[in-house]
């Protein structure tokens, strides 16, 4: 099972350096089966001498890859290198390349995403957006900045689909937004069942607001600020978020551009009191989207479905009955 990609084309593609060393790999492909492993071990003796010290670990701690693994093995490097170009940059292509012609039809990575991530995507590509130059995965892929509870737009606890807030049971860690004044205390099992009785209302505020985006991207051919903008965050907020951007004003945080997405951050994903390993995806997150704030994206739509909805269903009952976003 070879790879199925011209010399020529790796040449044009690559650096002379790494091109070489993937021809090389090629050319002992020829008649193997590629499994994982056997592209592993072909990877660490032509790739390994070319990276520099600090960076062979993406290659050699693993040991019995899948396909997954090595597809994470690419997202490392690229995002590692930090640039479009460059001696990572073309190690991860070549990588990548290994991942998907080593087979016909090509090898594809599949994700399963929400809705919201899948309409992201979308219009980063309709406006040109490589959003595969921004950093997404970290721990081998075991952490990924887009995910989130099922009920809201926290990072879920490692290794399940909820988040602390919305844990029920003796285990539960109360998160409040940040700053917020007048928290009454609540128990870990009220707080789940309200949020999974608003489930269906939740998902239908975020179907609302894609559609609504769609449609006038469609119609405005692809020139409304659909995506978050570098500048005039703020104006661009109160238009499309505005149930986050008076929740800005009210708890009185930094709006201006150099502080907002600070400002959204503390408020939104900032939780206190949680375990090493409860925390440890918040922070890495806030730290991938402070540098990279195109990525909050999601989070605020999320975010503004959910409060969106808490805030219908307290005005329903006659008043707002709880002053946090559990």
């Amino acid at each position: 099972m070879p790879l199925y990609l011209d010399d020529e084309k790796i040449k044009l593609r690559l650096s002379a350096p790494v091109a070489g060393a993937l021809i090389l790999i090629k050319n002992e492909m020829q008649h193997h089966a590629v499994t994982p492993s056997f592209a592993l071990g072909l990877m660490k003796c032509h790739f390994q001498p070319l990276l520099p010290v600090e960076h062979q670990d993406i290659l050699s701690k693993m040991t019995k890859p899948t396909w997954t693994d090595i597809y994470f093995a690419f997202v490392e490097m690229v995002f590692r290198g930090g640039q479009p170009t460059g001696l990572l940059a073309d190690i991860g292509a070549s990588i990548k390349f290994i991942f998907s012609f080593t087979t016909l039809p090509y090898r594809e990575h599949h994700f399963s995403e929400k809705i919201e991530i899948n309409h992201f995507f979308d219009v980063c590509r309709s406006l040109n957006i490589d959003i595969s130059l921004y950093p997404r995965y970290l721990d081998n892929g075991k952490f990924d900045v887009f995910r989130a509870c099922k009920f809201c737009w926290r990072q879920p606890v490692p290794g399940r689909l909820i988040c602390s807030t919305h844990t029920a049971g003796s285990k539960h860690t109360f998160i409040k937004l940040e700053g917020v004044r007048d928290v009454p205390t609540n128990s870990a099992f009220t707080d789940y069942k309200q949020v999974a009785r608003q489930k269906k209302a939740y998902d239908e505020a975020i179907h609302t607001a894609l559609n609504r985006e769609v449609n006038e991207l469609y119609v405005d051919g692809f020139t409304i600020d659909s995506l978050i903008p570098t500048v005039g965050i703020w104006n661009w907020m109160s238009i499309r978020r505005p149930v986050l951007a008076q929740l800005l004003l009210e708890q009185e945080e930094s709006i201006d551009d150099h502080n907002i997405i600070d400002s959204l951050l503390s408020l939104l994903h900032t939780p206190t009191d949680l375990t090493k390993t409860q925390q440890k995806p918040y922070l890495q997150a806030n730290e991938i989207m402070r540098a990279n704030p195109i990525l909050i994206w999601p989070m605020l739509l999320r975010a503004e479905a959910w409060l969106s909805v808490r805030k219908n269903l307290s005005s329903n009952k006659g008043g707002m009955r709880y002053k946090r976003a559990s």
